[in-house]
């Protein structure tokens, strides 16, 4: 079974996610001092505001923090920032998408080119390859 485990951690998409996990959790707070520091002080200037997380105070206020419990300016912050996240993430796919197309063209491009003889010589190779494991 341990034996197993390891295999399976050693396959490269395992060891993919991970690192994209944390790829995508550093970005995460990269993207949060972007609109933090930046996109609200902006906003805040064109409404009068300091920050974001004063704009539309609702509810009760915490006795311990002194705040109250709901703010529209932070949940605007958060739309903000996931807007942020998937404009970056559908920029990457459209680029992987992209980058994948130019390799499949490539691809065929060569298959193309080469003679129907050397299409089935290398077919029966990979055949006789395929039987020898």
């Amino acid at each position: 079974m341990i034996k197993e485990f390891r295999n399976f951690i050693n396959r490269g998409n395992v060891v993919e996610l991970g690192v994209a996990f944390v790829m995508g959790a550093s970005f995460k707070s990269l993207v949060d001092v972007f609109t933090k520091r930046l996109v609200e002080p902006v906003i805040g200037l064109l409404i009068n505001m300091p920050n974001l997380d004063n704009l539309g105070l609702f509810g009760d206020v915490d006795p311990t923090s002194g705040l109250r419990a709901g703010s529209m300016g932070a949940f605007l912050a958060e739309v903000i920032n996931y807007t942020i996240i998937a404009f970056v993430m559908f920029l990457v796919i459209k680029a992987y998408n992209h980058f994948e197309d130019l390799v499949v063209d490539e691809e065929s491009e060569s298959v193309a080119s080469e003679s129907k003889e050397v299409v089935l010589l290398k077919e029966i190779r990979d055949g006789i390859n395929n039987l020898q494991k």
